[in-house]
C-alpha cells in the first residue's frame, strides 16, 4: 500500500523512492553496510545483489513505503512508512553511516511524523528498535514517543498523534 509522500525539513527532502531511478540499487547496497543494517529485520541485510534489492523493494511496495531521504539532493538515507490497521502508522529509518550523530534521524523522523499528522489516519504512531541501539531509542525518546511492549527482541516505542 504505497503512500506518495514528499516533504523537507531544515536541512532534509524526502520523496517516495523511484524505483526505476538509475543506481538505486547500488545505492541501496553501498549505504546498507553491517554497521547500518546490525539493526534491522533480517530482510534488510545482506544485499549482495541488484536482485536482492529488487525483490526487498517489491516486498517493501507490498505493504508501505519507502522515502529516499537526501541532503542538498545527496542520499543519506531511507525512511519508512506502513500504514497500521487501527489508524496509525509503522516507522523506520535507516542513516548512512557517515551522517550518524548529526541529528538527522531526529529531523527526518520529526518531518515524517508532523507530514503524516495531516492524514485523519494518524492517531498514533509505532516504531521498533532492538534495545541495544541505544542511538535509535534516544531518537524515539526525543521525539516524544514512550516505550509500549516488547515481541521478538524487539522494543516497540508509541507516539500518540494529538
Amino acid at each position: 500500500m504505497k503512500i506518495d509522500i514528499n516533504f523537507s525539513t531544515h536541512r532534509l527532502s524526502a520523496k517516495t523512492l523511484d524505483r526505476s531511478a538509475a543506481g538505486i540499487q547500488n545505492e541501496i547496497m553501498t549505504m546498507f553496510t553491517e554497521p547500518v543494517s546490525r539493526h534491522l529485520p533480517p530482510s534488510c541485510q545482506n544485499f549482495r545483489t541488484a536482485e536482492d534489492v529488487d525483490i526487498w523493494l517489491e516486498a517493501m511496495a507490498q505493504t508501505g513505503s519507502v522515502l529516499r531521504l537526501t541532503e542538498q539532493q545527496q542520499a543519506v538515507g531511507y525512511l519508512f512508512v506502513f500504514p497500521e490497521p487501527e489508524n496509525g502508522f509503522r516507522l523506520g529509518y535507516v542513516l548512512a553511516e557517515a551522517h550518524w550523530g548529526k541529528g538527522f534521524a531526529t529531523e527526518a523522523m520529526q518531518g515524517l511524523v508532523d507530514y503524516l499528522s495531516e492524514d485523519e489516519r494518524a492517531a498514533r504512531f509505532i516504531a521498533g528498535v532492538e534495545p541495544e541501539n541505544a542511538g535509535s531509542v534516544n531518537v524515539l525518546k526525543k521525539l516524544g514517543f514512550v516505550y509500549s511492549y516488547s515481541e521478538q527482541e524487539v522494543d516497540y516505542y508509541i507516539l500518540q498523534s494529538a
